[in-house]
């Protein structure tokens, strides 16, 4: 029995994550702004823990990383999910909206970090998994507030790989095609292999019990996306406006 820190866990793969985790024997501290979400979870699912707290806020997150400690013991796996997704037409930014990006799926990452690791550092043993996303490995059309932050948090799954692997930390970072959320349930164009959160979470879940440092998934979506990641940007601006209509 592990126990499990999840931020985002009210709804979409977060939630899907928590209740399989918590049907596996897992103990599972669950964290998101949405408190009333996470309190119908416990009624539910014996074995989670609901704690409030915004992960922009660096005081609420280390907090709530207490609380699960004090509730459930050492985090044994951070699963660092919080995020948002607005399309953003490139013709007309909006600063808020790119802000918000960074605040929450960027620094909200940071903050876990900050919460989790030193304890692991500590115990010389742990696991975090930090959830990006294909749109992370290049750029797509209304895409440009939330593809970058993506990208970013790969880069800083990498860096931390080299700093925390000699600690006896496992990192992760996962990178989910299309899943069928609030977030991309606001999308006005066709989502090839969209997945249910329960399938992305099986499959994080399995990702788990490796020691691979990307989990992307699913695998026919991916290894297409792969593909044009190592296209020149002639074929590659080509490709993806044909596809998208974007042109």
């Amino acid at each position: 029995m592990a126990h499990i820190f999840i931020t985002g866990a009210s709804s979409g793969i977060g939630q899907a994550l928590a209740r399989q985790l918590v049907q596996q024997g897992h103990k599972v501290s669950g964290v998101a702004r949405r408190y009333d979400r996470l309190q119908d979870m416990a009624a539910r699912l014996e074995g989670f823990t609901p704690i409030s707290a915004d992960v922009t806020r660096a005081e609420e997150v280390a907090a709530a990383a207490r609380k699960a400690t004090e509730t459930n013991g050492p985090v044994d796996t951070a699963i660092l999910n919080a995020g948002i997704y607005a399309p953003q037409d490139g013709r007309s930014p909006d600063v808020g909206v790119f802000r918000q990006h960074i605040e929450v799926n960027y620094m909200g990452v940071v903050h876990g970090l900050a919460a989790v690791v030193p304890g692991m550092v500590a115990r010389g043993k742990g696991r975090i998994m930090i959830v990006s996303s294909v749109a992370g490995w290049r750029g797509l059309p209304k895409s440009s507030a939330y593809g970058p932050t993506k990208a970013a948090l790969i880069s800083l799954a990498e860096s931390l790989w080299f700093d925390l692997k000699p600690e006896g930390i496992t990192v992760q970072v996962i990178c989910p095609g299309f899943v069928d959320t609030e977030a991309t349930a606001i999308n006005d164009f066709d989502m090839p292999d969209l997945q249910t959160p329960e399938a992305a979470a099986g499959a994080i879940i399995k990702g788990m019990e490796t020691d691979q440092f990307e989990i992307a998934f699913p695998k026919r979506f991916t290894r297409m996306m792969r593909l044009l990641r190592y296209l020149p940007y002639r074929t590659y601006f080509a490709l993806v406006s044909k596809r998208t209509g974007r042109r």
